[in-house]
């Protein structure tokens, strides 16, 4: 995180907290903490206020959060040894007394919500949906360059195992090569955990990878994506072992037809459930919509799903410099599946996609 970022992403959130009367703020979701302080350990919470922001942890993140808090703004620290919620509770009480503050009600359980109440008593807790979430949407120039780098490795990891792929190879010894050469390439870890499919099992859209061996002549889906500084990527090619057949050449058309309509629509400004009807009318038109059982994509950052959903129920409206997913597929019981994901950025006119995998036919992987 650049020195002037933590700073420009508090601001707005301040902002909303006076909008709704709040005077605290507790942050307790690891991405939305990442994303206002730095911080990537595994155990913090933020205390924001109109003018303090305070920055707990226990004694294992003590060096780490010194390192990792933004420069350009003044955490206090508090380092909490045991009891980490009792300290949270006294200390909002301290500071915000009889006045409400405001807490991540999807983000916390319910007996750490009784803990606080408990502890922070003559508090007024009030959840809230969502504030830093619909910030973290439109991505920055630094939040961009991340994901196109994860995706960048995700495509290079993926580029140096299908040489490997030959009938009798298991789904996990794929998924395992992906990992592996994610991580050698630069990522951190996998974005996720990677969904290697072959034949039947294709027709899962999210199958999880199993032992079983590749057979010629099958559909291969591998779903994958790399984490780089803290954010996602999220790639799905399919393939077959060997030389397509019609219908499987045909079936993959359809779906590469459907990404394209639903990259006609995506731009600025635009109603995300537009862009999921353009996929859905594209297998409409060829008596297959009943095929695609889920959304059209979701927005990409520092988790592999956040806002927002290009679905059918969606109310958002995209905006420039977010950065979504475009993932239609067909999925056929008993036979197999195909699924087409690239990783895009919203912009005013035509989408920009985060990197160049080949995509314009089936590709049959030699024997």
């Amino acid at each position: 995180m650049s020195e002037s970022a933590a700073a420009r992403r508090l601001a707005p959130v301040r902002s909303s907290m006076a909008e709704l009367g709040l005077q605290g703020l507790l942050i307790s979701h690891l991405p939305n903490l990442r994303y206002l302080t730095g911080f990537s350990g595994s155990n913090g919470w933020l205390l924001l206020g109109g003018s303090r922001a305070i920055f707990v942890t226990d004694g294992r993140y003590e060096q780490q959060a010194e390192e990792e808090l933004a420069g350009d703004v003044e955490f206090e620290l508090l380092v909490v040894r045991d009891g980490i919620l009792g300290e949270l509770a006294d200390r909002a009480r301290q500071e915000f007394g009889v006045s409400k503050v405001g807490f991540e009600g999807a983000h916390i359980s319910y007996s750490d919500w009784e803990r606080l109440r408990e502890a922070g008593d003559g508090v007024r807790w009030e959840t809230v949906s969502g504030l830093v979430e619909k910030l973290r949407a439109v991505k920055d120039d630094d939040e961009i360059a991340a994901i196109s780098r994860a995706a960048e490795i995700a495509a290079d990891a993926l580029h140096e195992v299908l040489p490997l792929v030959k009938p009798g190879v298991r789904e996990v010894d794929i998924a395992s090569e992906l990992d592996y050469r994610m991580v050698h390439l630069g990522a951190e870890r996998p974005a996720f955990d990677t969904i290697v499919a072959s034949g039947a099992r294709t027709a899962l859209p999210h199958a999880a990878t199993s032992r079983r061996e590749l057979g010629e002549g099958e559909f291969l889906l591998c779903d994958f994506g790399a984490r780089w500084r803290g954010y996602c990527s999220d790639l799905t090619r399919t393939f077959v072992v060997g030389e397509p057949t019609r219908r499987q050449t045909q079936t993959y058309e359809k779906v590469l037809r459907a990404q394209q309509e639903a990259f006609s629509a995506l731009r600025a400004g635009v109603a995300c459930a537009d862009v999921d009807a353009a996929t859905r009318r594209a297998f409409e038109s060829v008596g297959l919509e009943a095929r695609f059982p889920h959304s059209t994509g979701h927005g990409l950052g520092l988790e592999v799903h956040e806002g927002p959903r290009l679905s059918r129920r969606s109310e958002e409206l995209l905006e420039s410099r977010m950065v979504v997913t475009v993932e239609p597929g067909l999925y056929f019981p008993g036979w197999g599946g195909v699924r087409i994901e690239d990783d895009v950025v919203v912009t005013g006119d035509e989408p920009r996609p985060l990197v160049d995998l080949e995509k314009a036919e089936l590709r049959g992987l030699p024997l």
